[in-house]
């Protein structure tokens, strides 16, 4: 790709990156801390102004750069409501998404791409704070996906072969994480399993091995994270852990770094 297609997408990407920022800083606060207990069977909070703890409804929450890069504040008490270290975090997430996965990828490609991280980003950060996966944001995240891709598909030669092993992945994850919902639904949440099938898209666009690899790099940081906090004493075998922020990581590990599968097998 030409440098300076190169620089193009690259400052197109940064500025992405901070809008997206200032949208994910001022919804993820919206979402108070939630660590449930064993037998708690309240749920988790609503999304709440952490100032004066407001309830925040559908759509005042709704992360749309335009509304809130036009009103800051919280609509009861009036006061400021943002996270700097967000905003920079995403931004950051947004340039590591091109540098990691290429340039030479196809702009729309890489459109899609930006659109799981942002999205990923906000949906890892709100799981862990409230250990639930809003469906505001998981079910409207689909039709966009699938747009974005289909879209990519267009403009590249093996579009049609990528977007076919992407839906191939999206049902085929979708399916294994319900059967783990039904087979012991206590280990696995509802919402990770809507989830499943956004993540199987993205990985199966590379190759339906990456949709495994992804799986499995989820499971091995969740049971990895869970042992240490035991063995430090900051957990228990009864301690709630949400298993989404891992789903994500698991898969953007793949998608950026690449497919290990391969190199094991070989």
């Amino acid at each position: 790709m030409p440098s300076a297609t190169v620089l193009a997408l690259t400052i197109c990407l940064a500025l992405l990156g901070a809008v997206a920022g200032m949208t994910a800083g001022r919804v993820i606060p919206l979402f108070p801390r939630h660590d449930p207990e064993p037998d708690d069977e309240s749920g988790p909070p609503p999304p709440t102004c952490p100032h004066c703890g407001a309830e925040v409804p559908w759509p005042r929450w709704a992360p749309l750069p335009l509304r809130f890069l036009v009103k800051t504040g919280c609509q009861d008490c009036g006061r400021r409501v943002h996270a700097p270290a967000v905003t920079i975090w995403v931004a950051a997430l947004l340039l590591g998404t091109l540098a990691f996965t290429g340039a030479d990828r196809f702009p729309v490609e890489i459109a899609a791409f930006a659109f799981f991280a942002i999205w990923g980003a906000l949906l890892t950060v709100i799981d862990a704070r409230v250990h639930r996966l809003p469906n505001r944001l998981v079910l409207t995240s689909y039709p966009v996906a699938l747009v974005l891709l289909a879209a990519a598909a267009l403009t590249m030669p093996d579009g049609t072969t990528r977007f076919t092993m992407a839906l191939i992945g999206m049902a085929g994850l979708a399916v294994f994480y319900w059967v783990l919902w039904v087979i012991y639904p206590a280990g696995m949440g509802w919402g990770d399993v809507k989830m499943a099938g956004l993540l199987g898209l993205f990985l199966g666009w590379g190759s339906l091995g990456s949709v495994v690899s992804g799986t499995f790099l989820a499971f091995l940081f969740s049971a990895t994270f869970g042992i240490t906090l035991i063995v430090l004493r900051r957990a228990t075998r009864k301690t709630a852990i949400p298993f989404g922020p891992f789903m994500i990581i698991g898969a953007f590990a793949v998608i950026t770094v690449g497919d290990p599968l391969p190199l094991l097998l070989g």
